[in-house]
Order: C-alpha cells, then structure tokens, then sequence
C-alpha cells in the first residue's frame, strides 16, 4: 500500500509530543507500507532528518510551524485572522504552496490512502475517491476555549472569538475524512457527536528502548521535575501553577525540595519565577532522559489540555514515580494510588508529592505497576499494529456484522 501522510510540521526529531506521536506512527506504517511525507517546514528545519529516518519527504517552506517558537509571523497571522471566518490554525496549517505540491504530488504519484495529522490540514483539497484517514491528537478548539478563561484581558478576547471559528474548521475536517482517530475516548466521544460516526481510538505511545527504565537510587526524592515544551500553554500554566501554589506548601514539609521544569522556549515570566530559591528553568536539551533519570519524582500539574500526555508514558517508562492532576492523566487507563497518585488542589499536590518523599515502598509499588502498564499496553509496535489494522479494513470495507467498523468507514 502506498501512504501518504500530510503533516503541518516536520515529524523527525521527535522531540516532543505532537512530533513523537507522527515519528513513531509514520515509523511503524513504513515498516509495513510505502511512506511519502509531505509537510510544512519552518526556518532553521531540516527535511533530510525526516527522510532519512522516515521515508520520501517533501517539504514546503512557510514562515512559521508549530516546531518554532511564537514569533512576529505567527503574530501577524492571529492578527489577520481576526477579520477572517477562518481560525488563526487554519491561516497557520492551509498554505496554497503545500495545497500545489499536493495535487502535484498526486498527478505524478498515485497513492492508496492519504493520513492527516492534526485536524485543520484535512481541509486540503483531495480527489472525492481517496480514502482519507485524520489523526485528530488534540480537539483544539476546547483547548482553546479552556485558555481563553486565563491570562491577559487580550489573550481571552482573542481566544474567546479564536475557540468558535476553530469549532466550525474542526468539525468540517472531521467531516471530510473517512476516517478520524483519537487519542483518547472522551475526544473519539466529541468527534463523534459532531460527524455522526464513530472515532477509531488510536492511543499515545511509549517506545521502551528509546526510554530504558533506570533505577530509583538514581535520583534523590526531593528533586521533582516537570518535562515539557514550555512554549505551550498548558505546559507554561502548569509550571505557573506548582511554583506559586504548590512548592512554598512543599517547602514547609521539605525545606530542601528541589523543582526542575525542563522544555524548549520559556516564556520571559517563568524565567523570573526560575530565580526562586530551589527553583531551575532548563531550555531545550537533545534527550530528557538524563533529567529524567535524576528525577525522584515527576510531577504533571496541568490545569488545561487535550489528548492524553505523552510526558506521563515516559516518567512510567524511565520508572518514576508521578503526581498529576486528574486532567493531566485524562485518557490514561491509570488507576490512583496504583500507577500515580492524583491530585487537583494545591494542598492535594503538596501532600501527595510529601507521601512519595517520605515512602520508598510506594515509590517503588508505583513505579513497577507503572512500567507494566506502559509494557502491556503502551508500546509504539502494539498501537501502530492497530493502526495498520484499521487501514486494512478502510480499504477493504467492513466484515460481515462488524457494526463499529462499518460505522468508521461511511464517507460524506
């Protein structure tokens, strides 16, 4: 079969979420399958990582992605969208130059099946017969709304008019394709009130050589570490959050509590909060692994997201020990107090993380019923295997009686 995927962004390196995701997907079809890419590319990008490590790609030049950091382009964009119908992320992802190298592409190319990644480039033009596979990650237009409820008067007039035109780009993406995919059953859930047909859950994965379990010891139980691209806002909050809310309660149980936040593009106020005693900002690093290994805990205090957190797989798999929201593990199959523990309020974090510092055995009992979740379930061949499965029967059409499918395959 020949695939190709479209993608707003390079996939290679997979250094955080959104590309992980596509790297260890497109990874597993290749195995299988025939691979063209073709994908938007920003300044500074190298399209010949992807290709070597993925397969054919062909990538369009713009001024900004997803993989940089906000910058006067992306601005002039939210500004210019103000006065469109259309969303911000649509004058961001739809690009006349990628729609050209696309119909190009499939004059010269023929190709069995074509997969999106994110939900606005399934507003590309394609040949009616194509069978179309979108990979959703995130339902956009509610993580937006949840923002809209923060920051600066601004930043929650713009998102409060953002949220609803994205809603309707959204909705009609997931009405084009064939097929959409989720990462998590309360999103397959939304997608599917809005189309009428069914979401194939596709979840986030983990890959266990990538991310070697290491011992305990490694790390000292006080030093608590946050990972996560920090130009995303969720991650920025998050960090907001534990600093101002939870650490001076930490401090009163722990005098020698240590917190380390490590992502690419901090946002000029997290770095004045970084000059808290006890507090380290660290920008972007090649591997977050050695971090890491030195963590003794993870903590995950996200207050606003979608999808489910690719940051909480990789804790479970390098064997540490987590604390997080109930959002920030929403869409896990993780149960409290056996694989993590949960906590909401700033007290509930504060003791949660002190329960771990001061018991070994549950720093231990966690982590092991952890990694075994992640190896039972989690693993990028299991996930890309089902992947494949559902390509399979796209193409050849529903078995006899199997409703669910039969449902995921209707097109418009």
């Amino acid at each position: 079969m020949r695939v190709l995927f479209v993608t707003p962004y390079l996939p290679a390196p997979p250094d955080f979420g959104g590309a992980i995701r596509m790297y260890a997907l497109i990874r597993e079809v290749a195995k299988a399958h025939e691979v063209t890419i073709l994908s938007l590319a920003g300044p500074g990008d190298d399209p010949a990582l992807t290709e070597r490590e993925l397969g054919t790609t062909i990538a369009v030049r713009v001024p900004w992605t997803g993989r940089q950091p906000p910058s006067a382009a992306k601005r002039l964009g939210q500004l210019r969208a103000l006065f469109s119908p259309r969303s911000a992320q649509h004058r961001q992802m739809i690009h006349p130059a990628l729609q050209s190298a696309l119909d190009r592409l499939l004059r010269e190319q023929p190709v069995d099946l074509v997969h999106f990644e994110f939900s606005l480039t399934a507003l590309y033009r394609l040949p009616s017969d194509l069978p179309v596979v979108l990979d959703v990650h995130n339902v956009e237009h509610d993580l937006v709304r949840q923002i809209g409820r923060h920051g600066s008067v601004i930043r929650r007039w713009f998102n409060g008019i953002e949220w609803r035109k994205l809603r309707r780009d959204e909705i009609e993406a997931w009405r084009r394709a064939s097929l959409c995919l989720a990462t998590s059953v309360a999103d397959s859930q939304v997608i599917e009130a809005a189309t009428g047909r069914t979401a194939i859950v596709i979840p986030n994965g983990i890959d266990l050589e990538r991310v070697p379990r290491r011992p305990l010891t490694l790390g000292r139980p006080e030093r608590l570490v946050f990972v996560g691209t920090l130009r995303y806002w969720p991650n920025a909050e998050g960090v907001r959050f534990f600093v101002s809310r939870v650490l001076p309660l930490l401090r009163n149980k722990i005098p020698d509590v240590e917190f380390v936040a490590v992502g690419a593009d901090p946002p000029a106020e997290l770095a004045a909060m970084a000059r808290a005693a006890g507090v380290r900002l660290v920008g972007r690093v090649p591997d977050p692994q050695p971090w890491l290994e030195r963590a003794g805990i993870v903590v995950v205090p996200l207050l606003s997201g979608g999808g489910t957190r690719l940051k909480i797989l990789e804790a479970f798999a390098a064997g540490r020990p987590v604390v997080s929201t109930r959002l920030g593990a929403a869409g896990l199959e993780v149960e409290d107090g056996v694989h993590l523990l949960l906590a909401d309020s700033p007290e509930e974090f504060a003791q949660a993380v002190t329960r771990l510092v001061e018991s070994p055995q549950l720093r231990e009992s966690l982590v092991e019923n952890a990694w075994r979740l992640v190896n039972q379930r989690y693993r990028w061949t299991t996930i890309g295997q089902r992947l494949l499965d559902t390509y399979d029967r796209l193409i050849s059409g529903p078995r006899p009686g199997d409703e669910r499918v039969e449902a995921a395959v209707h097109t418009d």
